[in-house]
């Protein structure tokens, strides 16, 4: 306690360094004003949480599970999985997406990341999606039955 009033407060101890709590307030103050956390941010607050904290990897990743938890943030990868899950219960027995629900999933999408996308990103995500998951676009039209729909949304 002295050293911290003589102005020698050593940042780099050890035993302050490694500090779950220090962590989830840094979080906290990083996730206030985010209802989404893409994959790249999170990798990046996982490594700050390792190599200025010096957390294990799974400290890191529990505390900042918790934290988004308690946030209410959504991270990339739990929005993939739950987007996976809507489209497969959409499809039909041949994993085939109407636009329909194809639309319905992209503003699923859209309306979890707290509107910080355009619908037209959300669109590009959500094919992104169902083309790594093997899931095809049912074709769709009054005449002429066509996935011109599907490939009009930019890669």
């Amino acid at each position: 306690m002295s050293d911290f009033r003589n102005g020698r407060f050593d940042m780099n101890r050890d035993d302050q360094n490694h500090s779950p709590s220090r962590f989830k307030e840094f979080l906290k103050l990083h996730l206030r004003r985010q209802r989404f956390l893409t994959q790249e941010q999170e990798a990046r607050l996982l490594e700050e949480a390792v190599l200025r904290y010096n957390l294990t990897a799974d400290e890191a990743n529990g505390v900042l599970r918790a934290a988004t938890d308690d946030a209410e943030v959504v991270t990339e990868a739990e929005l993939i999985s739950s987007t996976v899950q809507l489209l497969k219960a959409m499809s039909d027995k041949r994993n085939r997406i109407t636009r329909e629900d194809f639309d319905k999933a992209a503003d699923f999408y859209r309306s979890r990341t707290g509107t910080s996308l355009t619908p037209i990103e959300a669109r590009k995500r959500v094919k992104r999606i169902m083309e790594e998951h093997s899931l095809e676009p049912r074709r769709s039209g009054h005449l002429l039955k066509t996935r011109r729909w599907y490939r009009q949304i930019g890669e």
